[in-house]
This record gives C-alpha cells, structure tokens and sequence, in this order.
C-alpha cells in the first residue's frame, strides 16, 4: 500500500480508538483550519458506496420498519439544521453492544444496543448528533493525504470492521503499517481533539433541532459510571472516552443553550418493539405508562383496541400509538381504510407504508402490497429495505424477473454494482416482457454511467 494509504488507516484507528490517548485537548482547535488536507468529494463517495456494501453484505442490518424510521427521523430533524450538503443515511445494526459511529459519505450507524441502552430520545438523538458532528467537521478525511483508490471494497470492509468493532483497530491497522506505534501515538492526539469538537458541534445541533442540550454528557457520564468498575465497558466508552474534564466542557455548553421538553414516550415504544418483554416506565406519566402497555399488547397480538383507543384520546398527536390503532382497526374490520387515512397524513413514513402492505399480504393481496411499497419507493430515498421486500414478494408470485429486477435496485442502492449487474443479466434472460427489458436496459445504463 502507498504511504498516503497508510495514512488513512492510522485516522481511521485514532478515530476508533481513542480511549488509547492520553492527552487531553486543553482548548477546542480552529475548525476549517487552512493547514488541514481533505481528500476529495469523488473519494468520500467512492469510500462511501464500498462501505455501505459492506454495511450491507457483511453485518446483520435491523429489519423492523419501525425501529429504521424512528432512527432516521431523528437523523433527519438534526440534519435539517446543517448546511454541508451530504446525502446523510441511517441504519441500525442488530448488535447488542453500546455503539454508534459515523462512516464516510454521510453514513451514521446505531446497534440496537444503544437504543436499548438510551433512558430518553434526547439521550439517543445527543449520541447521533455527535456522529453528524464528526462528519460535518470532516474527521474522516482531515489529515488525510490524496492516494489512489487501491482496493476500495477491503479498505470499506476493515473501516467497517474498525467502527462496528467487530475487529481489535490495532490488529487491522499493524496488517497495513507493520505496528508503526510513533506514528499511531501521533495521530491519536487528535482524535481527543475531534471528540471535544464533536461534543461542541453536536451540541449546538442537538439544542437548533430542539433537543435537551445537555442530554449528551449525561448520558456518557452515566455509562461511565454505571461502567465503571467493569472488565470491558461500552464499546461506545472505548471509542468516545469520558474525562472528568470532557464531561464539565459538554455540561457548560449546555448551559448556554435552551432546555426543551424530553421526548420520552417513542423511545419506549421503540424499545419496546426491539425487546417486547422489556417494561421500563420510569419517568413516565401515567398517560405514557398507559400507552406503553398498550403497545406492548398490540405487539404481543392482544386485543389491544380498547386500550389503543384511551391512549391515543389522550396523546392524540403520537404518530405511533396512531398507526397501531389503525392497523388494529382494519384488521378488525378487514378493510385498510384507517391505514390508507393515516398514509396521506405521513406520506413518506417507510414503516407505516410496510404495515399497509403487511395488511395486504394477511389478505392475500401481493399484488397490493407490492404496489403500495414501489409507490412508496417513489417518495422516499430510503429505498434499500423497500427494495428487498418487494423482491421477495415477487418470489413467492415466481415471478423470478421481477424479483430479480427489483434485488438489482436494492444491490444498486447499497453500491454494489458488480452483483447489481449479475441479477439485471439473471433477470434478463427469465423475462420476455418488453416493459420490464426497458426497465433492466435502462436500470443497467445507468449502473454504466
């Protein structure tokens, strides 16, 4: 590998690994300094389509409707308020460590874990705010030296390894560099900088997006110490470390920003449909207890009507408690109309869309319900978990082109164009129909672009 190569995976180890470092930043440094070296916007995108094919071929990507939307509405209510134009894109992994982290290109990841682990949406919404923060101040790529792309796809699959922490940073890194322990003491230096600049930036998002400001040192800080005396703490603690010092800057810069309400009640229905036997009222009113028991029953498949129907009168504006209701509703009354109500209010909510279609399947409907969800392929930019639903719906019809066809679209939106290609040749030769040889010829030109 070329030297500037060898830079990269060094940032991408202190990144990864900075409970390691040992001196603190004393002051936040000058972001945007002119002296910083950035590799180019065709390179993030490069790095950021090899990663989310291995994001999406290697690792164990959540699947509930539900719990992807709640994370990617979060996403979206923080982005709003920043101005670097990336194409940001969350997904959720179903690993039970305490663990987020920020990918290249825009691309954030939570473990179920740590939605688990989260006492309040403010908790959870500080910790993606804080990954957002180490994107829009360029971490992955300052010090970064321009190199040739190399092997794009191994380069994207140990930074995967490295940031899930499913791989020791250190082995991966010494593979690449031969144990180069100066330069890694070097590097790590920074990546205590980037934390505290993360902290800052993240904060002030947390506070514009109407979040509690303060929700992202305590949350840290109570890991830390309910951590504390443990073998192994939160892989989160290894790769965001917690100082005294750390912890006092956050809870000052907090105080300087304005307080809201915490949203307390979707995270624990969302924690709910991760671990439906978990129960976990404290801090809630007596409202939102009625409402998590509600729910709970409604996922356990328990005539939850009566008890939907107190919940919702009483917290009308839940989105939800809503669509629980609705769905419970029509497949009472068989008939999706209170879903298809509800669609035009919310119309670009990915979960709500797959419980209309789920309303569908229950009725034999596959044909509906493949409808409803390329429809709503055509609202949204999340179109990966639509895509792959559609394919398999197609599957159980055999209607092997289609499903084909519609697998290409989901390998093309998780960037992996060389199996994208394959399906479109597989698809190709299992179809005579001219409208769907259009769609694989034109799908394939631009795969060529």
């Amino acid at each position: 590998m070329q030297k500037s190569l060898i830079s990269c995976f060094i940032l991408l180890f202190c990144l990864s690994s900075g409970s390691k470092a040992h001196s603190p930043a004393q002051s936040l440094p000058d972001l945007g300094s002119p002296g910083l070296v950035l590799y180019d916007r065709n390179m993030e995108i490069d790095l950021g389509r090899a990663f989310l094919t291995a994001l999406h071929t290697e690792y164990d990507m959540t699947t509930d409707p539900f719990v992807v939307e709640y994370i990617r509405q979060i996403g979206q209510r923080l982005i709003s308020h920043t101005a670097d134009g990336r194409n940001y894109r969350f997904f959720v992994i179903n690993r039970p460590e305490i663990n987020a982290f920020a990918g290249p290109d825009g691309i954030i990841g939570i473990n179920t874990g740590l939605i688990l682990a989260a006492a309040t949406e403010d908790e959870l919404a500080s910790v993606i705010a804080h990954e957002i923060a180490h994107i829009t101040q360029e971490h992955l790529s300052r010090r970064f030296e321009q190199f040739e792309q190399g092997n794009m796809a191994s380069l994207a699959s140990l930074l995967a390894a490295i940031l899930i922490g499913t791989q020791d940073p250190s082995a991966g890194i010494a593979t690449f560099i031969g144990g180069s322990s100066l330069a890694i003491q070097n590097q790590l230096r920074f990546s205590r900088i980037h934390e505290h600049e993360a902290d800052s930036m993240g904060i002030q998002l947390l506070s514009k997006a109407g979040y509690n400001p303060s929700a992202l040192a305590r949350f840290f800080d109570n890991l830390h110490r309910q951590h504390n005396h443990t073998n192994r703490p939160p892989e989160i603690l290894l790769t965001h470390p917690v100082t005294e010092r750390r912890t006092a800057l956050a809870l000052a810069r907090a105080e300087q920003l304005r307080s809201t309400e915490e949203q307390r009640l979707n995270l624990k229905l969302i924690q709910a449909r991760l671990n439906p036997s978990r129960l976990e009222t404290r801090g809630l009113s007596s409202n939102e207890q009625l409402a998590l028991t509600c729910y709970q029953q409604y996922l356990s498949n328990q005539n939850s009507l009566t008890c939907l129907t107190e919940a919702t009168n009483t917290l009308p504006n839940n989105r939800l408690l809503k669509i629980a209701l609705a769905d419970t509703q029509d497949k009472l009354e068989q008939n999706p109309t209170n879903l298809i109500k509800i669609s035009n209010i919310y119309p670009q909510d990915n979960a709500l869309a797959f419980t209309l279609a789920n309303h569908y399947i229950s009725r034999q409907n596959i044909d509906l319900a493949i409808n409803t969800l390329i429809e709503q392929s055509k609202k949204t930019n999340a179109k990966i978990e639509l895509f792959n639903k559609i394919s398999e719906l197609y599957n159980q019809q055999q209607k092997t082109a289609h499903a084909l066809y519609f697998q290409a679209l989901r390998e093309t939106e998780i960037g992996n164009l060389r199996r994208a290609r394959h399906l479109l040749m597989r698809a190709k030769e299992n179809t005579d129909e001219r409208d769907l040889l259009l769609k694989i010829n034109n799908l394939n030109e631009k795969i060529r672009e």
